[in-house]
């Protein structure tokens, strides 16, 4: 154990959270990574932890069913729209001053930007580019401009999304929910049957995309529960709006008159 303190909840304003957090003695393997990832637990830097929050028990792990997961007609749009406006990269996550820049920038327009945040490039490498499993950088170039990140490990049976942002000023083109689908899409060709997306909460807006992909398996008091259909969700105490048609599935006619510079050296 090397971190375990009440702190506030960056997703539930005025709840305190715990998440206790171990270092695995050694690097784990890929069926160790399944294991810990079945039993509900997380990965961030070197670290693995659950949640285990004092007064709530909002969060719940979530991981969609590869095989058996079928597109809806907005996820399909945003399919065909970026395909060919974008180039994949998947290597090693590396630390870059571009990187970072983007990180916090993403951060900052999803209001998880705190005084509590680490902004500079250590925080970075200790978040993103150290990891106690095998993890893959998946880099979305739209010309030469990296638009957005996503961090995944690799079990034998699973993968999870460790982390993903993207440049704010590119959100109509949802390049998070492009991502997911075209990692889902490489679960799918190198036979992975699960993709974990992290926590959810049905209350916290930054969260509530996690469970638009069906079906999905969510992790209830400690079992997987199976969900088939889109749910009705209580109203949101956070302040933040509701996301809007078009931020999920972008409108069509933006690329017209989106900045495409990029300010970062």
């Amino acid at each position: 154990m090397v971190h375990d303190r009440f702190e506030p909840c960056i997703y539930r304003p005025g709840q305190v959270a715990r998440c206790p957090a171990r270092v695995p003695k050694d690097t784990l393997d890929r069926e160790q990574l399944d294991v810990l990832l079945n039993e509900g637990d997380q990965r961030v830097g070197g670290t693995v932890f659950r949640t285990d929050c004092p007064f709530c028990s909002a969060c719940e792990p979530v991981r969609i069913d590869v095989n058996q997961f079928v597109l809806t007609k907005s996820q399909l749009r945003v399919v065909r729209r970026n395909t060919p406006l974008l180039r994949i990269e998947v290597g090693t996550p590396e630390l870059s001053r571009k990187r970072v820049a983007l990180w916090n920038r993403h951060r900052q327009a999803r209001g998880l930007l705190t005084d509590h945040s680490r902004k500079d490039p250590v925080g970075y490498q200790e978040w993103l580019v150290d990891s106690c499993a095998e993890t893959l950088e998946f880099r979305y170039w739209y010309g030469d401009r990296l638009a957005a990140v996503s961090i995944l490990d690799r079990g034998t049976r699973s993968a999870n999304s460790a982390y993903c942002y993207f440049d704010p000023r590119l959100s109509k083109m949802s390049l998070g929910v492009f991502s997911v689908l075209h990692e889902i899409e490489w679960c799918r060709e190198n036979g992975i049957e699960w993709y974990y997306l992290g926590l959810w909460a049905a209350d916290a807006s930054a969260l509530r995309y996690k469970t638009n992909y069906y079906p999905h398996e969510r992790f209830v008091r400690g079992t997987w529960q199976r969900f088939t259909e889109p749910q009705e969700y209580p109203p949101q105490p956070d302040g933040r709006p509701e996301p809007t048609e078009a931020d999920c599935q972008g409108d069509g006619e933006w690329m017209e008159n989106a900045a495409v510079t990029d300010e970062e050296p």
